[in-house]
Protein backbone atom coordinates (compact mmCIF):
# COMPACT_ATOMS: atom_id res chain seq x y z
CA UNK A 1 0.00 0.00 0.00
CA UNK A 2 0.80 3.25 -0.61
CA UNK A 3 2.03 5.62 2.36
CA UNK A 4 2.63 2.63 4.88
CA UNK A 5 5.82 1.98 6.09
CA UNK A 6 5.55 -1.93 7.85
CA UNK A 7 9.51 -1.92 7.90
CA UNK A 8 9.40 0.97 10.15
CA UNK A 9 6.05 0.33 12.52
CA UNK A 10 7.07 -0.13 15.73
CA UNK A 11 3.70 -2.77 16.09
CA UNK A 12 3.78 -6.26 14.96
CA UNK A 13 2.95 -7.40 11.21
CA UNK A 14 -0.34 -9.49 13.36
CA UNK A 15 -1.17 -6.05 15.52
CA UNK A 16 -1.61 -4.00 12.41
CA UNK A 17 -3.80 -6.84 10.45
CA UNK A 18 -5.80 -7.14 13.64
CA UNK A 19 -6.23 -3.23 13.45
CA UNK A 20 -7.30 -3.35 9.78
CA UNK A 21 -9.78 -5.87 10.06
CA UNK A 22 -11.16 -3.92 13.20
CA UNK A 23 -11.35 -0.73 10.66
CA UNK A 24 -12.70 -3.00 8.10
CA UNK A 25 -15.87 -3.95 9.94
CA UNK A 26 -15.93 -0.36 12.06
CA UNK A 27 -15.07 -1.18 15.24
CA UNK A 28 -14.60 2.27 16.80
CA UNK A 29 -11.09 3.08 18.27
CA UNK A 30 -11.63 2.53 21.97
CA UNK A 31 -12.79 -0.87 21.50
CA UNK A 32 -10.06 -1.80 18.92
CA UNK A 33 -7.63 -0.57 21.36
CA UNK A 34 -8.72 -2.65 23.99
CA UNK A 35 -8.84 -5.76 21.64
CA UNK A 36 -5.72 -5.58 20.61
CA UNK A 37 -3.83 -4.09 23.54
CA UNK A 38 -2.68 -1.03 22.29
CA UNK A 39 -2.72 2.86 23.11
CA UNK A 40 -5.86 4.45 21.72
CA UNK A 41 -3.90 7.11 20.17
CA UNK A 42 -2.09 4.69 18.44
CA UNK A 43 -5.39 3.23 16.90
CA UNK A 44 -6.18 6.80 15.80
CA UNK A 45 -3.00 6.93 13.93
CA UNK A 46 -3.64 3.99 12.15
CA UNK A 47 -7.41 4.22 11.23
CA UNK A 48 -6.48 7.91 9.93
CA UNK A 49 -3.50 6.37 7.50
CA UNK A 50 -6.48 3.64 6.13
CA UNK A 51 -8.37 6.17 4.19
CA UNK A 52 -5.41 7.60 2.80
CA UNK A 53 -3.56 4.81 1.44
CA UNK A 54 -7.24 3.83 0.23
CA UNK A 55 -7.68 7.14 -1.66
CA UNK A 56 -3.95 6.97 -3.20
CA UNK A 57 -4.29 3.45 -3.79
CA UNK A 58 -8.31 4.22 -6.01
CA UNK A 59 -6.93 7.33 -7.33
CA UNK A 60 -3.93 5.60 -9.09
CA UNK A 61 -6.31 2.42 -10.69
CA UNK A 62 -8.81 5.59 -11.79
CA UNK A 63 -5.75 7.41 -13.44
CA UNK A 64 -5.04 3.61 -15.13
CA UNK A 65 -8.73 3.33 -16.17
CA UNK A 66 -9.40 6.74 -17.23
CA UNK A 67 -6.01 7.67 -19.05
CA UNK A 68 -6.06 7.77 -22.75
CA UNK A 69 -7.58 4.84 -24.56
CA UNK A 70 -6.94 3.82 -28.33
CA UNK A 71 -9.55 1.93 -29.66
CA UNK A 72 -9.29 0.27 -33.03
CA UNK A 73 -11.71 -1.31 -35.57
CA UNK A 74 -13.81 -4.41 -35.10
CA UNK A 75 -16.16 -6.25 -36.90
CA UNK A 76 -18.88 -8.19 -35.12
CA UNK A 77 -21.14 -10.66 -37.90
CA UNK A 78 -24.49 -11.51 -37.65
CA UNK A 79 -24.93 -13.93 -34.32
CA UNK A 80 -27.05 -17.36 -34.81
CA UNK A 81 -30.53 -17.62 -34.08
CA UNK A 82 -32.23 -20.72 -32.18
CA UNK A 83 -34.44 -22.59 -34.85
CA UNK A 84 -33.29 -20.60 -37.73
CA UNK A 85 -31.00 -23.40 -40.34
CA UNK A 86 -30.34 -21.47 -43.12
CA UNK A 87 -27.52 -19.54 -44.02
CA UNK A 88 -26.62 -15.90 -42.03
CA UNK A 89 -24.25 -13.72 -43.90
CA UNK A 90 -21.35 -13.11 -41.70
CA UNK A 91 -19.20 -11.00 -44.83
CA UNK A 92 -18.88 -7.34 -45.63
CA UNK A 93 -22.01 -7.23 -47.88
CA UNK A 94 -24.19 -7.70 -45.27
Amino acid sequence: MTGFKFKRARLSTFKIKKIISFFCVDVNASKAAKLVGVNRNTINLWFNKFPVAIYAHQHKEFEKIFGEAEVDEAYFGARRKRGFHGKLKRERGT
